[in-house]
């Protein structure tokens, strides 16, 4: 039941309620095939933002942290037995162009009538193609660099690495700590 300001009045007073109106539903309105094809892309673009690039590590850490201290029993040392450089290369798919053209096209597509619908449509899908080619080049070029594999020796016997892009220092044979999944000197 909906109370209006009315209703409310009329509760609070002890009056008897009034007679309420029917409420009407409107009918929902149908989109149109391009307004489909426009969601469609939208949600296209929105997805191939959540795509991961598959790589062989697993995480990466800016560098070695310095947390708080821990208890005793959370932590584990080792030594650094050997440090890895490896270079990441990402190379772009061509789909950030391929999106972007078919996302200008369709936005250009609503600009003009005739000949000039047509030219709209042409310049939104080489401008948006330029554009989504220019944002793919910019993330594989983010998620390139070097990373470093840090092989640790735990006083247990036990070996794990860990991938940082910075060292912040750290060395081979350096005494670590591993506490909270975070690596850092002893």
């Amino acid at each position: 039941m909906l109370l209006t300001q009315q209703t409310m009045v009329n509760i609070i007073n002890k009056q008897p309620p009034e007679q309420a109106a029917p409420v009407t539903a409107k009918a929902p309105s149908r989109a149109t095939p391009l307004a489909a094809a426009f969601g469609a892309c939208m949600a296209g673009l929105v997805l191939s933002g959540c795509a991961v690039p598959v790589t062989r590590t697993t995480h990466v850490y800016e560098a070695p942290g310095y947390p708080a201290p821990a208890p005793v029993a959370a932590r584990r040392y080792g030594s650094v037995e050997r440090i890895d450089v490896i270079e990441t290369h990402q190379a772009d798919s061509g789909g950030g162009a391929v999106l972007g053209g078919l996302l200008g096209g369709v936005v250009g597509n609503q600009i003009g009538h005739g000949a000039g619908r047509a030219a709209a449509t042409a310049l939104g899908v080489f401008g948006g193609a330029v554009a989504g080619d220019h944002i793919e080049r910019n993330e594989a070029a983010a998620n390139s660099g070097t990373v470093y594999r840090v092989f640790v020796e735990f006083d247990d016997g036990s070996r794990r690495h860990f991938d940082y892009r910075a060292l912040n220092g750290l060395h081979t044979g350096d005494r670590v700590r591993l506490q909270h999944g975070v690596l850092d000197r002893a």
